[in-house]
Parts: structure tokens; C-alpha cells; sequence
């Protein structure tokens, strides 16, 4: 009910905040479960044995890089689709 009181901007960017939190910890529970099931074979023990670890590591780093990559590539695409659209609209104001 606070957030009736906020103005429309402030209401907007706590909307915002919270929908990117969300799909965080979507990504992160997600990333997590692959990684453990990839990963974690042994339950025998307490202990995370030295192959878990590093198989675990390797799955984390390989997801960042993907993330990464696609985040550029998005980007990219973004920046073509922009640069295409000035152009269109100049040439439609010319």
C-alpha cells in the first residue's frame, strides 16, 4: 500500500528493481541446479571432493561466458537495428 503513495516514476523503477531481482535469482537457482547435478555424484561424504569443486567452477565460468556473449551479441544487434532505424527515419525526413 506504500507504493500507492510513490509517484508513477518512482513506482515504475521499484517495479523494475524487483522484476531484475527476480529473474536474478531465477537465473541463479537455475544455474545452480545445472551445475549440481552436472557436477555433485558423491554423497557419501560431507565433504565436496576436489573433482565436484573444479567441475563445479568450470560449469559457473562456462555459464558466465555464455551470458556474457550473448549479452554482446545482443547489444550489437541492438546497435544494428538503431543505426538502421536513423537511417530509415532520415532518409524518410529527407
Amino acid at each position: 500500500m506504500a507504493q500507492a503513495n510513490l509517484p508513477s516514476q518512482m513506482q515504475i523503477d521499484a517495479a523494475s528493481t524487483s522484476s531484475q531481482f527476480r529473474e536474478f535469482l531465477s537465473q541463479y537457482n537455475k544455474i545452480t541446479e545445472q551445475c549440481f547435478m552436472a557436477c555433485v555424484h558423491d554423497f557419501t561424504t560431507r565433504k565436496v571432493v576436489n573433482e565436484e569443486n573444479s567441475c563445479a567452477l568450470h560449469c559457473l565460468e562456462k555459464f558466465m561466458k555464455m551470458t556474457n556473449r550473448i549479452s554482446q551479441r545482443f547489444q550489437e544487434h541492438q546497435m544494428t537495428t538503431n543505426d538502421a532505424l536513423a537511417a530509415a527515419t532520415q532518409k524518410a525526413n529527407s
